[in-house]
Parts: structure tokens; sequence; C-alpha cells
């Protein structure tokens, strides 16, 4: 089955495209509102596009229209045609390459930004989806998904008079389909459940950020104190609970990849190989090399 005719939740890709392809007509992503991007920008080239370390403060839900897209999180890649979607959480820091279409020399793709206040908003009215496991970041581009687009779009547009309360209406409408799909992990004001489960879900895709108490409270929307508080609870601490997911990523990328030392450092944020070495023997009683070069003589039998 061709991509073209592949049918996803009752809607074609070529039917996402041609249904959501208005709105990715000219590139708006240089278009700045109180400081930030547009809610609904467009991501518009003739030409290939290399775009390192790209960062969003806010997350956010990327669709294809028309060319390729390669993303690079950490320890992640993946490849995106035209019709394919995913999340992109707040502050992820990324490699971008955006490919124009080989026929039509165009790249195209939508980008709907999710100010962090409504999704504290969206979790005080769902309720029911806070806390749940993440089971993919790749949503269905189902039909109401797109409708939910469009008349959000057609509100953030002026061309109807729209008051800010429908517009932030039409954007919840977005995430409560987000969140129903299991896309999309709402963050209440205070995390409810356990806070380590909190912070590995935060930090899981970013662990090649400078994660500090301060920086994890933010996020969280807690004080510093009360972070501590609530991980002494659990009987762990911060350092702690960031070590034991950079280990974990660190050894997906040396038994898992073609990676080095050098990949496995970069993916997890660590700057100094030695602190880097130390913690991995520790954890693991072996050392990251040794690692790498029994996956390659496994390979190569």
């Amino acid at each position: 089955m061709t991509k073209t005719i592949e049918i996803r939740n009752g809607i074609r890709r070529i039917e996402v495209v041609k249904a959501l392809r208005s709105l990715a007509t000219h590139d708006t992503r240089d278009t700045i509102e109180e400081g930030q991007p547009p809610v609904i920008s467009a991501f518009v080239a003739r030409s290939r596009e290399t775009i390192a370390q790209f960062v969003m403060p806010t997350a956010g839900l990327v669709i294809v229209i028309e060319g390729r897209k390669e993303i690079v999180a950490g320890t992640h890649q993946r490849i995106y045609d035209a019709g394919d979607a995913f999340v992109l959480p707040a502050n992820a820091r990324v490699d971008v390459v955006n490919e124009p279409d080989s026929r039509t020399g165009f790249y195209r793709a939508l980008f709907v930004r999710f100010p962090r206040e409504l999704v504290i908003e969206a979790a005080r009215l769902w309720p029911q989806f806070v806390g749940q496991e993440t089971r993919s970041d790749e949503p269905i581009i189902s039909a109401d998904l797109c409708s939910a687009i469009l008349h959000g779009a057609e509100a953030l547009s002026r061309r109807i008079p729209s008051s800010r309360r429908v517009i932030d209406h039409r954007i919840l409408e977005i995430l409560l389909i987000l969140a129903e799909q299991g896309v999309l992990p709402l963050v209440p004001k205070y995390v409810d459940g356990s806070v380590v489960e909190a912070v590995r879900l935060l930090v899981r895709h970013r662990l090649h950020l400078p994660w500090s108490t301060a920086s994890v409270a933010d996020e969280l929307s807690m004080s510093e104190a009360t972070l501590r508080r609530r991980l002494r609870a659990e009987a762990r601490t911060l350092q702690e609970t960031l070590r034991a997911e950079r280990m974990k990523a660190a050894y997906l990328v040396l038994n898992d990849r073609d990676a080095d030392v050098a990949d496995a450092l970069a993916a997890t944020g660590y700057r100094s190989r030695s602190h880097f070495a130390k913690h991995f023997q520790e954890r693991f009683g072996v050392t990251p090399s040794s690692v790498r070069h029994r996956k390659r003589e496994v390979t190569a039998t």
C-alpha cells in the first residue's frame, strides 16, 4: 500500500495534505506574537535546510505537508514524510533537516504551538489524562484533528472576530484530541503521583540539556523546596534520577546503535569523559568502550 492511499483512522494521507495545505502557502515562522512564534505557523522552503540545535520553549505539534523532515533528538533519529506528524516536547533541543519534495521543489510543514498555560488549563479540565503513559509521540491525523486545526487557524487569522477565550478554546480542542490519543502528556500545576516518574518523563528525550533543580522545578510548576521534599519522600535525589536516565540512554546508544563514546556523551549531556566513564562503570560494571567493542565483535561474527 503506497503512502498516498494509506488510511489513518478514516482519513488518507493525501487528504491530510490537501486539507491543511492552505495553511502552509508561505513561510510565517519569523512572525513574532508577544515574543513567541504564532500559535499556528508554517515552515516553507525551496531548498534543503539544516537547523542545528533547534529549540522551542513550549510543546507543539508538527505536521509535514510536503517534502521530508529528519529529526535527531538525543538518542533518537526519525524521518517524517508528507502526512506524518509528531509532538515536539517543550524545550526539546533537536537537529533538523528539511528536504523539499523532489517533484514540486517545496518543503512545507505546520507547527501548532501549545502555550504552557493552556497545557496546564487542559490538565485542570481533563484530569483523567494527567500522568497517563505516553503511548507514542506520533499522533493519528484524524478528521477531527484536521478540523480542529483548521478552526483554530481560522480564529487566529482574525478574518473573523474571535475573542481570546474562543481562540484558547479552539487550541484546547486540539490538546484534548492529542491527550485522548495518548501522544501529549498534560502537565498539572503541581505534579500528582510520583515526582520521580514526572522528572523521568520530563528529561527522557532531553538528557543533553543542563538540568538543574531550578529548571526542573520551573518545568513542573513547583518550588525548588517542594521538588526536593517530594523527591526525598521517594528516597531519591534529582541528581540520582538524572544520572539513572542518562546511563540508560548511554547504554542504548553504545549497544544498539553504530555510535562511539563521544556520541553517548553528546546525547546524555556529559562534558567530562572521565566522569561519564566512572558513572557508567558503577552502574553496569563495564566500561563504555567495552560495550561498543563487544557490539562490534558480535556484529562481525
